[in-house]
C-alpha cells in the first residue's frame, strides 16, 4: 500500500468531474443522435443497450485490471477511449458505425467509473473519512456544468462542434492530473470467485435500482420535456441540469450526513424523497412542477450510490476492496445503462409517463431492501 496524499484525493475529484462531463455531453447528444439516425424510441433503446453491453463487458475485468496495473493506467486507457468515441457519435449518421462506437463508449465509461470508485474507496479507507459522497458530487457537478456549457454552445454552433470542445476539455483535465492518480489498484484476489456476503448482495441490488433511475432521467428527461411538456429542445436540458445540480449539492453535504445517520436511514429517506419527486414531475400537469419534480428526485437519488459504494468497502467480508467495490459498481452501473434501454421499449408501447412511473415503483423496492441494513 502506498502513502495516500491530498494529491490522490484531489485527482479523484477531477476524475469524477471528467466522468460527469462525458455523461453530460452524451445526455445532450441523445436527441440529436435519434434525429440523425431517424430511429424510433424502441430502436434508440436497442442502441443504448449496446452502451450497457460495452460497460458490463469492461466492468467485469476492471477490478482485476486496476489491481494488476493500477488506477492511473486504467483511468488513462478508459478516458482516452471515451474521448475518441464522443466526437464520432456526434457526427455519425450510419447506424452500424454509431452502434460500434456506442459499444466502445460504454466500455470506456464502465472502466472509468469502476476505477474511480476503486480509487475513491482506497483513499476513503486510508484517510479514515467519509469521502465517497463528495467524490460523487463532483460527478454531478461535472454533468451539470457540462450540460450548461453545451446548452450555451448550441445557440451558436452545432452539437458536433460542441462535442469536440467538451472532449478537448476532458483531455486537458486528464493530462493535468495523470501523475496524481494512484499507481496502486488494490490487492489481487487469491481466488477467481469469492462468494459475496448477504449485505454486499443487497447493496448491489440497491445500487442497481438507484442507477436505473439516474440513467433513465439522464437519457430520457429531455425527451419527456419535449414530447410530454412541449418544452423547446434548447431548454429541455434544464430538467436534468436541475436534477444534477441538486444531486451535486446534496452529495457535497452527504459525507457529513453519513457521519450522523445510518446507511439504512439514509437509503429509506432518500428513496421516499425520489419517489415524491417523480410523482410531482409526472402527475402535476405544469412545466414548473416538472422542473420541481426533477429537482426533488435529484435530492433523493443523490446519496444512494455513494452510500452503497462506501458500504461495499466496509462490508466486503473476505473480498479484496477493489473486487467488492467493482462488484457492487458493476451491478449498479448495469442499471444505469440497461434502464434507459428498457425505457425505450416500454415508452414505445405505452408512453413516457407510464415508463417513468415504473421507475418510481422500482425505487419503492429500496425502501424495503434498506430495512435489512444497519
Amino acid at each position: 500500500m502506498i502513502n495516500i496524499t491530498f494529491a490522490h484525493r484531489f485527482s479523484t475529484y477531477i476524475g469524477y468531474i471528467i466522468l460527469g462531463l462525458a455523461f453530460g455531453l452524451w445526455a445532450m447528444l441523445v436527441p440529436f443522435v435519434k434525429d440523425r439516425l431517424m430511429v424510433d424510441k424502441a430502436q434508440l433503446g436497442m442502441l443504448l443497450l449496446l452502451i450497457a453491453t460495452g460497460a458490463v463487458i469492461s466492468m467485469f475485468f476492471t477490478g482485476l485490471t486496476a489491481a494488476k496495473i493500477g488506477c492511473r493506467k486504467t483511468v488513462v486507457i478508459s478516458t482516452i477511449l471515451v474521448i475518441i468515441c464522443l466526437p464520432v457519435l456526434s457526427v455519425s449518421s450510419n447506424i452500424y458505425l454509431t452502434g460500434l462506437f456506442m459499444l466502445l463508449f460504454g466500455m470506456g465509461l464502465g472502466m472509468l467509473d469502476v476505477t474511480l470508485n476503486i480509487q475513491g474507496a482506497i483513499v476513503e479507507e486510508s484517510m479514515k473519512k467519509h469521502l465517497m459522497a463528495g467524490f460523487h458530487s463532483m460527478y454531478s457537478f461535472g454533468v451539470f456544468f457540462g450540460i450548461l456549457i453545451i446548452t450555451y454552445l448550441l445557440k451558436f454552433i452545432s452539437s458536433s462542434y460542441a462535442a469536440f470542445i467538451i472532449s478537448g476539455i476532458i483531455f486537458i483535465l486528464l493530462i493535468a492530473i495523470i501523475p496524481a492518480f494512484l499507481s496502486y489498484g488494490g490487492d489481487k484476489p487469491q481466488k477467481i470467485f469469492i462468494k459475496p456476503t448477504r449485505i454486499l448482495f443487497v447493496l448491489g441490488m440497491i445500487c442497481f435500482i438507484a442507477f436505473v433511475a439516474e440513467g433513465v432521467i439522464l437519457d430520457w428527461s429531455a425527451l419527456f420535456m419535449r414530447e410530454v411538456r412541449n418544452i423547446q429542445p434548447e431548454y429541455a436540458g434544464y430538467s436534468f441540469s436541475l436534477f444534477y445540480i441538486t444531486m451535486g449539492i446534496f452529495r457535497f453535504i452527504g459525507d457529513k450526513t453519513a457521519e450522523k445517520f445510518s446507511t439504512k436511514s439514509i437509503l429509506f429517506a432518500s428513496s421516499i424523497t425520489a419517489i415524491a419527486g417523480l410523482i410531482i414531475m409526472l402527475y402535476v400537469p405544469y412545466n414548473a412542477a416538472s422542473f420541481i419534480g426533477f429537482t426533488l428526485a435529484g435530492a433523493g437519488l443523490a446519496n444512494m450510490v455513494p452510500v452503497t459504494i462506501s458500504a461495499a468497502g466496509k462490508y466486503r467480508g473476505n473480498m479484496p476492496l477493489s473486487i467488492a467495490v467493482s462488484a457492487v459498481a458493476t451491478v449498479g452501473y448495469f442499471g444505469t445503462l440497461i434502464g434507459p434501454s428498457v425505457m425505450g421499449f416500454v415508452s414505445e408501447h405505452t408512453n413516457l409517463t407510464i415508463a417513468f412511473s415504473l421507475i418510481g415503483a422500482l425505487l419503492f423496492i429500496i425502501t424495503i431492501l434498506s430495512r435489512g441494513l444497519k
